[in-house]
This record gives C-alpha cells, structure tokens and sequence, in this order.
C-alpha cells in the first residue's frame, strides 16, 4: 500500500526503510527504488525529501550517529572518574548497538565518506571528539595510559565493534548478555588504564 502524504511521517518511513535497505544491501548495492519498495512509496517521494541518494545515505547517517552520541553524552556522568565513566560509555555503546541492530551495522561495518555531506562528516566527529576529550581528561588525570588519544580510541572502539559482531550472523547479540558486556568492559578497560 503506497503512502498517499510526503509529510513528515513519509520521511521517517523513508529514512526507515534506507536504514535496513543499507543496511541488508549497502549502500553502493541499494536503489533508490529499492528504498521506495521497502518505504510503500513512489521513487518520485523520496526525492521531495532527498535530492539524491547521497543526501539519503548522509541524512541516515546524521540520525543514527546523531542518536548514538547523544545516548552515550545521556549516559555518561561529566565529574566521574575515568573508570566509571569509561563502564558509563562502554554500557551506552553496546545497549545502542544491542536495540538498534541495523543502525549499529550500517554505522559501523560500512565506509561512509563518499556521500557523507558536510553535516553528515560533522556527526561521523561528535563521538570521536567526546571520546577524545574523555581519554584526555583521563590521561591528566593519571588515570588512563599515556600514548595518543586516537590510537587508544582506536584500539577501544575496534575491540566495541568486534565484540558487537559475535553472533553467528554477524548481529549484536553479544551485546544484549550483562555478563558478556561486564566481562569485555573489564578486558578493555584493562587495556586503557594508567597501570595497565
């Protein structure tokens, strides 16, 4: 059944059902017919919304990025040691990734920078910068190791991302277990403290 409005809630469903077409396809193996289908709209109403596909692909992003920093910033406590606020972040990350599967996988198993616009590259830096003034902090402090902030970001977000993949389908499943989660915040952790 095709969507008769291209109001607001059309573009939701569109940018819905971009998320799982990229998500399920790519973005390079996607059409824009192939969002219209999954959307129960016409091609011509994702274009009164998106000017292109890029536009899509970089408002997609905006949302899901935009919407995983701002649970993590939510969840993290600003005057808390670094440990704490390092299990603060950890959690966030992988309850994201664990309730948003598709959102999770398009983030971050895809490359991004030929569509991303100029809006779309600010989001893909708001979580890099918060977690780099949180290491920073945590190395003035004494309380994280010394060495570059984005190679230890690096090495923190990888080990994330790998632990999301653990399910037999490359789904998050890994990350809906509190014990699994606790154990491998630890694991990290441990990589990341001063006396590590």
């Amino acid at each position: 059944m095709r969507r008769e409005k291209d109001g607001p809630a059309t573009r939701e469903a569109i940018l819905d059902a971009a998320l799982r077409t990229f998500t399920e396809n790519t973005f390079a193996g996607s059409s824009m017919a192939d969002v219209a289908q999954r959307a129960g709209v016409a091609v011509g109403s994702i274009y009164r919304h998106f000017p292109s596909k890029d536009s899509l692909g970089s408002s997609v992003y905006q949302l899901w990025k935009g919407r995983a920093l701002s649970a993590t910033v939510a969840a993290v406590d600003p005057a808390a040691p670094s440990r704490t606020a390092f299990g603060q972040i950890w959690r966030a990350l992988t309850r994201f990734a664990a309730e948003h599967p598709d959102a999770f996988a398009f983030l971050e198993y895809q490359q991004h920078e030929a569509y991303l616009d100029e809006t779309g590259q600010a989001a893909a830096h708001g979580l890099t910068t918060f977690a780099r003034d949180f290491v920073v902090r945590g190395q003035q402090a004494g309380e994280i190791r010394p060495g570059p902030p984005d190679m230890l970001i690096a090495l923190a977000y990888g080990a994330l991302v790998g632990f999301t993949r653990q399910g037999d389908s490359g789904s998050p499943r890994s990350a809906a277990d509190p014990a699994l989660v606790a154990e491998a915040e630890e694991a990290v952790w441990a990589m990341l403290r001063a006396d590590g």
